[in-house]
């Protein structure tokens, strides 16, 4: 399931030069390294959602013939996690997809002050000494 994004726009103006947006380049570093924190957190956690989807015992019973509720609610805790209709896992994609994109969004920005601004090129390469 794909989600439209909200960026697309703001890409392409950044790319065009059109998008105006004033930011100090420590700024953007820091950006950038909290978009790829949460990015890698996001993922674990996603790995996390598939891995209890796939679990194959929960210890709550499932296995007792006599204890249907315990089947189903193993069920629904498995759909919940993977597999099901807006599933963790499926949720948390759409999140590091929507992550990937702020993070495309402000790398354009910062590459586009780079070629266009001599003092701003400047204070990046010194903060990256």
């Amino acid at each position: 399931m794909s989600v439209e994004s909200p960026f697309g726009g703001f890409v392409e103006d950044a790319k065009s030069g059109a998008l105006t947006v004033r930011m100090e380049p420590q700024t953007f570093l820091e950006l950038d390294r909290a978009c790829e924190e949460l990015i890698l957190e996001l993922s674990l956690a996603r790995n996390d959602a598939r891995a209890l989807g796939e679990r194959t015992s929960w210890g709550l019973g499932e296995t007792n013939a006599r204890l249907s509720s315990a089947r189903e609610l193993v069920t629904l805790f498995r759909e919940q996690a993977f597999g099901g209709a807006d599933s963790a896992y499926d949720t948390l994609a759409e999140y590091i997809e929507v992550a990937t994109e702020i993070r495309s969004l402000l790398t354009t920005i910062r590459e586009t002050y780079e070629r266009t601004d001599e003092d701003f090129a400047r204070r990046i390469r010194e903060i990256r000494q």
